[in-house]
């Protein structure tokens, strides 16, 4: 079942009214051991008007060949939190907290770039092949946007990535910008901004691909897979993000003030006090014995994993980054940014209300950071106005903690612990034995770090180079193998005749303004041969900050988790140690591990000190880029551009795809325009 009735009667899961519009079969399907063909040809049989398929339509019961198109529209603007639009809220007129156009967040009136006025922006709840087209208007004045479809491929659409001066440039203010592709990837994705801290400010939202029900692999283990059981978890500042990049000398850290399940959450007080606050919980109905299908997205921004727990209930998880697992169980389970899992809940009490508990973990523990959502038990499917009058129970306190039981990653407990699972220890439904074992094509050993910089680097005369100041007079810069990665001035993937090699860096190719220099700002690039098989043996060198756990993402592919560690000293893992793990037998070696069936993932949290193998096809040409999901550390230089083959190889870009770049002409152009020229 994929809906379930609503108090006025109709169905939450979908619209039968719906048309649908005809058009080839999809060439993107998903293969594993070769190639995919044909991937730009796409021929309607019909002229088609996008406005007449409304993409809210396209939340249904997925049936194999219903492929639809589905239209979305996002205005993007600075907006209120608690603002006019929301009436007596902050008196406690709560019918005036679900007004239209009323964010609420944690309760405190500040401003947020929102997409159509909400937060979390609108849910795409789509099927398998549908076209997915999104118009995006940027209204907010003085600002550039861009917007990522994180865990869609793009296979045939790569300039919908959605990375700034990658794929695309930027979308300026009061321009429209058409994003469109299919939804080749099943399963739990969201969007979110990729320009600037517009993500942190309030620009994500879901973004959730079903499948027919019947070839669902994990079919069995659930009853219901309903639209609005989903979790977005975010964090939440009572200022704009910008204003701690750079940061500020006299600031404690950089710290979320609160965390938002589906944009409500709680304020704690510095002394673990909770604020006062109108804000309801958000509310997940269930009726006894049966089972529900949840999605928990992480879309934090700031530097710091998350823990979920139920209280009296475990879950049951299927699903990581939209790749199906076999089902294991667990009390606590902890995700990183951009991270994804789907889990099972069996509403195995008889009644009662239950709160769903999400708490920051590393650095966002060093402040009270949690929130909570309810499980509320109904006796029947229809949700009525006494049920959701039923009065709260006690919310618990910061100090009164659940029973933590079986862990999922906790990043500061050993794989194969009693009470604790790495995610590199649980087993894919699908195998790619061959990836896991073929000898690899390019191995790269990838050491990031942050490097504490003192002034006398930072502050020069004509430099300007990106930095963050965590705290009094410590500042930091990201870098991967020493290279601090920096955009080029226009996206390589639609305008590959502004390339040339000299414009990019490797760590045994630096540009000469860096010779002698242990750091480098420079546009790090890895050239990839396309149809490849890749490992990254990725290694967290950072010395100075011991409570971060880097969750690294890859755009348009997935990867293997062949290994997952730290070392057990507690000193921070190397490249060279990294290397001796593997023997020092040969540059080129088959990746052994002890899971025949490692999962698939896009996002993978690295343990604090320590290392992650992963390997994937490089199946998918373009230029993607891979980055630590923490907001300021992408900003400040930890993240690198993968060129996946040549650039003839590319699918190209539509004609008038928009173009960027510098404006630059000779002086001997401007002698031209003297006044006197036109004053005469």
């Amino acid at each position: 079942a994929t809906g379930t009735a609503t108090k006025n009667g109709t169905a939450a899961g979908g619209n039968a009214a719906v048309a649908a519009t005809t058009f080839d079969s999809n060439p993107n399907t998903r293969t594993t051991n070769r190639r995919k063909k044909n991937k730009n040809k796409r021929t309607f049989t019909t002229p088609l008007n996008v406005s007449q398929h409304p993409g809210e339509l396209c939340n249904r019961r997925c049936t194999a060949g219903d492929s639809r198109i589905c239209h979305f529209k996002f205005t993007l603007e600075h907006y209120q939190v608690m603002g006019v639009a929301c009436g007596r809220c902050s008196l406690g007129i709560i019918a005036d907290c679900f007004a239209p156009q009323c964010i609420l967040a944690d309760g405190y009136e500040k401003g947020v770039m929102s997409i159509n006025r909400q937060l979390p922006g609108p849910a795409i709840q789509v099927c398998r092949d549908d076209l997915i087209i999104v118009d995006v208007f940027n209204q907010a004045l003085g600002t550039s946007a861009a917007i990522h479809w994180h865990g869609q491929h793009m296979v045939a659409t790569p300039w919908s990535d959605g990375v700034p001066f990658v794929t695309q440039c930027p979308i300026h203010y009061a321009n429209t910008f058409r994003y469109h592709f299919w939804a080749t990837e099943v399963g739990t994705h969201f969007y979110h901004s990729h320009s600037g801290h517009h993500k942190v400010n309030g620009q994500y939202g879901a973004l959730i691909v079903r499948d027919d029900p019947s070839i669902l692999p994990n079919k069995a283990t659930y009853d219901f897979d309903l639209p609005e059981h989903y979790i977005l978890i975010s964090d939440w500042m009572h200022t704009y993000g910008e204003q701690y990049f750079p940061g500020e000398p006299s600031s404690a850290g950089i710290f979320p003030d609160s965390v938002l399940i589906n944009g409500r959450g709680i304020y704690y007080r510095k002394d673990g006090t909770r604020a006062s606050t109108v804000v309801p919980p958000v509310s997940f109905y269930v009726t006894p014995g049966k089972r529900y299908r949840f999605r928990l997205i992480n879309s934090i921004s700031h530097s710091c994993p998350f823990q979920l727990q139920i209280e009296r209930h475990n879950m049951c998880v299927i699903a990581s980054d939209s790749y199906d697992l076999q089902p294991n169980y667990f009390d606590t389970l902890i995700s990183n940014a951009g991270e994804r899992y789907d889990f099972v809940v069996f509403a195995n009490n008889t009644a009662g209300d239950y709160w769903i508990r999400v708490r920051g973990m590393g650095v966002c523990a060093i402040l009270p950071t949690e929130s909570f959502a309810l499980l509320r038990y109904i006796s029947n499917e229809v949700i009525d106005e006494s049920i959701e009058e039923r009065p709260l129970p006690p919310m618990p306190a910061y100090n009164e903690t659940f029973i933590s039981g079986m862990f999922l990653d906790h990043p500061n407990i050993s794989c194969g612990a009693v009470d604790n699972r790495c995610i590199s220890e649980l087993e894919a439904l699908v195998q790619d034995e061959l990836l896991r074992t073929a000898m690899a094509d390019h191995q790269f050993f990838l050491a990031f770090h942050n490097f504490p910089v003192p002034n006398n680097e930072i502050f020069k005369n004509g430099t300007y180079y990106h930095f963050a100041n965590l705290q009094s007079n410590l500042t930091i810069v990201g870098a991967i193998n020493n290279l601090s990665f920096v955009f080029p001035n226009y996206p390589p993937l639609t305008q590959p005749e502004a390339m040339n090699d000299t414009q990019f860096c490797t760590e045994l190719e630096r540009p000469a303004a860096c010779q002698g220099n242990r750091l480098c700002p420079c546009v790090h690039r890895l050239h990839i041969r396309l149809g490849s098989i890749v490992e990254l043996i990725l290694v967290d060198e950072t010395e100075l900050v011991g409570r971060l756990h880097h969750p690294f993402h890859l755009h348009g592919h997935r990867f293997i988790v062949t290994a997952l560690g730290r070392d057990s000293t507690g000193l921070p893992k190397s490249v060279l140690a990294a290397k001796q793990l593997n023997d020092g037998n040969s540059y080129f070696f088959p990746h052994q591990s002890n899971n025949t069936s490692p999962p698939f993932k896009d996002t993978v949290s690295i343990p604090s000190r320590g290392y992650a193998v992963v390997r994937f096809r490089a199946e998918n040409p373009g230029f993607w880029l891979m980055h630590c999901h923490y907001e300021w550390h992408l900003a400040i230089g930890m993240g690198l551009i993968l060129q996946v083959g040549n650039t003839s190889e590319m699918v190209k870009s539509p004609q008038g795809f928009p173009t960027c770049g510098n404006y630059l002409p000779e002086l001997s152009e401007l002698e031209g325009f003297r006044i006197k020229k036109y004053f005469m």
